[in-house]
């Protein structure tokens, strides 16, 4: 049979190409147990088609035909004249017999291609939500037929755990806050786990309600007081979350429901930020979880639900954003800025290399996949940061601010200003990536200076002469200490031991430099004298962001483990150290700056973590302090004031909104 004749009967009014036919044969090779170089079912005749050559049933007292052999075997023809009138029947009764093997060969290779599955419907986007506010958390419940969330109820006044149905528009209110997050639902689907975070000292606790509202039941303190992800086992009996050990490295534990014990699965390595973001496969024997080894660099990993030795998944060093299981429970989904942009990717449960799944557009977080339906919701976020500046003189509170910058759905964060107030430096991701850029102190002429494509890149801080700026950067996950040309040029690696090493800062002098590290078991400020290389611890008991006054006199430093600024003489080495102010809050390095006379620091109300428009200055003699006038919306960290003590360039968020999204017909 030609291959032109097979096309005609098989697959008549559809265009295919010979591969599929090729394929189709194949499969019927399999079904008969030939072999293509020596077959005994179906010859395949090179550039023309395929001639069946298995013995053939004669019509009743017809001889049966002899089956020659390859080496004598005609090109295909029709049968001579002279052949009897039988074996033409037989012919005329086997081709259609041929091309209907074939069309079921050619079913079943579709079929088998798409693993056993009915032909896959197209996936697509399905917007959940589009309330003020945002709505973040999803948790999509064991049927597919539900979702819950976090949501303030457009309110801005304290958010709790809300359900939509996914082919509904009016979300129904389960809990009153003041600050619920993170639910999780029962096997069931008739209960919801949640971290609710009180508004009295911080106090966390694992909560429970009835996927139809009601009372709110505590099942036991929560282990990060910031509202961290639960996973409630497929079993019903117990809920997975993570807990800080003594030195605040997270590991996760698993809380027995009627016990109420809990017990140790991992044990991540000291130093680093630990284990969260727990989910279990569908059939509840492995774990998957993100591990931290800084802030802002993760991987995926898994682990046995009964605890044990973890395995790492991926091996990204990026910014992990949620994980979950297929349904099947053969991959992960994530999310990760492993691409610049915070999309979803999919990798075997094994490891190997991730698959992209969707982004490009606006960032997407958190994803949670059904168990009994082809869905996955998601965090559906826009965000936009910007550079701002406005003056600090008479007349700054009713001047308006100036854009020094103008992305659309990009960040630019963490500015400084060149000792002669001409440049500003600073992060942006604008390239796709986070990368190291200056501008003029206007805006004007804005230059990348980095191309690391990966990884993040911040804290930029220049020489005391204004030629080469010193920052932090992240490549391959640890945090090292780099140096550029503020012209341009190519970037010179400091440091590379094992280990962070952060926040940086020049000698008055610039002849050495000081940055954070964990290398002496604590954090410390060192210090690194860039002639010799010799290093030398400069605090002791606690130091983190370390930098000297203009005369050289004094090392002022904030510590990671207290609110404060201290500061010591540069002279006496470690020494004793004084308190100087009650600000900046342990987790604010970028939140400060020394200048003439004082020091500048961002201050905080304590209001459920809210940072108040407040810039505040501190004398050097001790007097007391005072707050400068703000134009409001200084809500990213990082701030800087021109060395004239004229301005402050600040990143403010211009846009941000997180909406519930779904993608159907993934599997």
């Amino acid at each position: 049979v030609s291959k032109d004749e097979l096309f005609e009967t098989v697959w008549s009014g559809t265009h295919v190409t010979e591969d599929v036919l090729t394929r189709a044969v194949g499969e019927l090779r399999k079904i008969f147990g030939d072999d293509a170089a020596q077959p005994r079912v179906i010859e395949t005749i090179r550039k023309k088609g395929y001639r069946l050559i298995a013995p053939r049933p004669t019509l009743e007292g017809a001889p049966a035909p002899r089956v020659a052999p390859p080496g004598e075997r005609k090109e295909m023809s029709r049968p001579p004249a002279s052949e009897p009138a039988a074996r033409r029947t037989n012919l005329r009764r086997f081709a259609p017999l041929a091309a209907l093997l074939l069309l079921i060969a050619a079913g079943a290779t579709a079929f088998f291609a798409r693993g056993g599955r009915a032909p896959r419907e197209p996936v697509r986007v399905v917007p959940l939500t589009s309330s003020p506010g945002n709505e973040s958390d999803p948790a999509v419940s064991p049927d597919g037929s539900r979702v819950a969330f976090n949501w303030n109820g457009g309110s801005g006044k304290g958010e709790g755990i809300w359900l939509q149905l996914v082919d509904a528009e009016k979300p129904l209110k389960l809990t009153d806050g003041p600050s619920d997050y993170a639910p999780s639902w029962s096997p069931d689907g008739r209960r919801i786990a949640f971290s609710r975070v009180g508004s009295e000292h911080g106090a966390c606790t694992i909560s429970v309600v009835s996927a139809l509202g009601g009372a709110v039941r505590t099942l036991a303190p929560c282990g990060v007081p910031e509202g961290q992800r639960l996973a409630w086992a497929p079993d019903g009996g117990s809920i997975v979350y993570p807990r800080r050990s003594a030195d605040g490295v997270k590991h996760l534990f698993r809380l027995e429901l009627e016990s109420g014990a809990a017990r140790e699965l991992t044990a991540p390595p000291a130093a680093t930020v630990g284990d969260y973001g727990p989910v279990f496969s569908p059939d509840g024997r492995t774990i998957a979880f993100l591990r931290g080894s800084s802030p802002g660099v993760d991987d995926v990993f898994t682990v046995p639900s009964s605890g044990g030795e973890a395995r790492r998944v991926t091996t990204d060093h990026r910014d992990v954003r949620g994980a979950d299981w297929s349904r099947d429970g053969r991959d992960l989904f994530f999310s990760s800025n492993r691409a610049g942009l915070y999309s979803l990717w999919r990798v075997s449960s094994t490891g190997g290399e991730p698959r992209f799944v969707a982004g490009g557009g606006s960032k997407m977080k958190y994803p949670s996949s059904a168990r009994a339906r082809s869905l996955i919701a998601y965090e559906d976020w826009i965000y936009e940061i910007n550079l701002w500046s406005y003056p600090l003189g008479e007349g700054a509170a009713s001047a308006p601010p100036l854009a020094l910058t103008a992305s659309n759905e990009e960040w630019n964060l963490d500015p400084r200003v060149s000792p002669d107030g001409r440049r500003v430096a600073y992060t942006s991701t604008r390239s796709g990536s986070y990368e190291l850029w200056t501008s003029g102190a206007d805006g004007t002429n804005p230059v990348r200076l980095t191309s690391f494509k990966g990884g993040f890149v911040g804290t930029p801080r220049w020489s005391p002469d204004g030629r080469t700026l010193l920052f932090v950067a992240r490549p391959a996950g640890q945090a090292d200490l780099y140096c550029v040309d503020a012209a341009g040029g190519p970037v010179r690696r400091i440091t590379s031991e094992p280990g962070d090493e952060l926040a940086p800062s020049w000698s008055a002098d610039g002849s050495a430099m000081y940055f954070a590290s964990r290398r002496s078991g604590a954090w410390e400020a060192w210090r690194l004298a860039l002639a010799t290389g010799a290093l030398a611890r400069a605090t002791e008991g606690g130091g983190y962001a370390a930098a000297e006054s203009a005369d050289g006199r004094w090392l002022y430093y904030s510590r990671a483990d207290a609110t404060g600024l201290w500061r010591k003489p540069v002279a006496t080495g470690t020494g004793i150290a004084e308190r100087v102010s009650e600000g900046p809050d342990a987790s604010d390095a970028p939140d400060w700056q020394l200048a003439p006379g004082g020091f500048y620091y961002r201050a905080h109300s304590g209001g459920g973590g809210e940072r108040p428009d407040v810039l505040r200055f501190q004398p050097a003699d001790g007097s007391p302090a005072r707050d400068l006038p703000s134009p409001g919306g200084q809500d990213w960290y990082g701030f800087a004031v021109s060395p004239d003590g004229a301005r402050v360039v600040y990143s403010r968020v211009d846009r941000h909104s997180s909406d519930i999204k779904m993608l159907e017909n993934l599997d």
